[in-house]
Formats: C-alpha cells, sequence, structure tokens
C-alpha cells in the first residue's frame, strides 16, 4: 500500500484506454505500405510510452531512409478511423474509476484532443473534469522528462510525494520517479515485460489499484479473470 495518497495521476494509452495493440498494428502496416520494414517486436520493445515522433524516428534509423513528408496526417486519419471502430476501455478500470474516492488527473504524452475524444469514446471521460486533462503537447515536455506530473502536481496542489502515478511504460514511470513521486506499473496482466523487469510496486489486474490507495472507503471487487 502506498502512503499518503492525495491526487491519483493516471496515464491514459495503456492504463485507461486499451490503444497499445491498435496503435501498434497500425503503424505497422502503415509504414510497411512505404517499404520500410518493422517487425511487432520491435513496436512492442521501443514503442509504449514513446512520442510519436520518436517512433518515427526510430524507423527511419534503423532503414536509412525518411518517411514520406506526409506519412503522419496519413497515420493520424487511418488511427482515428481504427479508435473509433475498436477502442475499448483497460478492463477493470471503469469500475476503479467509479469508486475511487481520491481526485484524479490524466498525465499523458498523446495530444489533449485525442484524449479527450478516446475517453469518450470509451465512456471514460465523465469520471475527469476537463481541467485535469493534462497533455504533454501543451508544455512541450514528454515524458521520461517529469515535467508533465508536475504541472498537473502543481495545478492540483498537491505535493508530489503524495501523488499515486499509475503508468504501464518505462519512460512513464521514469517520470514519475523523477518527479518525486509514487508509481504504480501496470502489467497488463503480466504481459507487459519491461514494467515487470522494473524494481516497483506492480499490479496485474487493474481493480488491484485501490489497494495501494489508502483510504478506507476505497474497495472494489475484481471483474477480470485471471
Amino acid at each position: 500500500m502506498s502512503n499518503n495518497i492525495e491526487l491519483v495521476l493516471f496515464d491514459c494509452d495503456g492504463v485507461l484506454v486499451d490503444t497499445e495493440l491498435l496503435a501498434n498494428r497500425v503503424f505497422i502496416q502503415e509504414v510497411r505500405k512505404f517499404g520500410f520494414h518493422l517487425s511487432e517486436e520491435e513496436a512492442w520493445e521501443h514503442f509504449p510510452g514513446s512520442r510519436f515522433a520518436s517512433c518515427v524516428a526510430y524507423v527511419e534509423s534503423t532503414n536509412g531512409k525518411n518517411m514520406p513528408a506526409d506519412f503522419v496526417e496519413i497515420y493520424k486519419t487511418k488511427i482515428a478511423e481504427i479508435f473509433a471502430a475498436e477502442i475499448t476501455a483497460i478492463p477493470g478500470i471503469e469500475n476503479v474509476l467509479a469508486q475511487m474516492q481520491l481526485p484524479k488527473v490524466v498525465t499523458s504524452n498523446g495530444p489533449r484532443q485525442t484524449i479527450i475524444t478516446n475517453l469518450t469514446t470509451c465512456h471514460l471521460m465523465q469520471y475527469f473534469h476537463l481541467d485535469h486533462i493534462f497533455s504533454a503537447y501543451d508544455i512541450q515536455k514528454w515524458k521520461p522528462d517529469p515535467d508533465l506530473h508536475l504541472a498537473a502536481s502543481t495545478y492540483m496542489k498537491t505535493p508530489p510525494a503524495h501523488c499515486l502515478v499509475v503508468e504501464d511504460s518505462v519512460p512513464g514511470a521514469q517520470a514519475a520517479l523523477a518527479a518525486g513521486m509514487q508509481v504504480v506499473g501496470f502489467t497488463h496482466h503480466g504481459r507487459n515485460q519491461k514494467i515487470i523487469a522494473m524494481d516497483i510496486p506492480k499490479i496485474d489486474y487493474m481493480e488491484d489499484l485501490l489497494d495501494f490507495i489508502s483510504t478506507p472507503t476505497a474497495v472494489v471487487q475484481r471483474t477480470t479473470s485471471p
């Protein structure tokens, strides 16, 4: 159990909404259309929690050539279509948000409007105030830089030491630690090997999150299957 938690900071992709699988699938498909090599193993190794520009830079460096100038717009159009049709909430997260008594915010490397759209599609936006959505694009600082988490804690008038950050990526967890915050890693049912390897508290199932929050009313029943 974490200590003296006053604020919970949620990453979005992979913690609130299940986007990583869809994003990697579309990214791989689109880069291959232009003759670039990218395996699923590479995508899962390097992309979760990374800035989009870093993903493009990785493909360019490993293939020795530049992506088409309009690739960003092509990808954005395609991923918007896929997300609208297929995106879902992380299993168990709505149950947790509905029962959580502590203030909560979203801190994501994604664009603000994308965060809001995805949360709305997954019926999770009702649990967050619009002013409590923090995007790295708004401050031009991306995880593992700690500034996004610190901006949220400052806005919420909560000392970093009393913040608990929920992350499923190494850059996100590193950002939380650099900000002096407590952090719990979500392993996606034990599949996220990079988070598992980190020396931080971890949960396999989202319903287990409330065990880290010291509020007497925070009781939740697991609804997912092992």
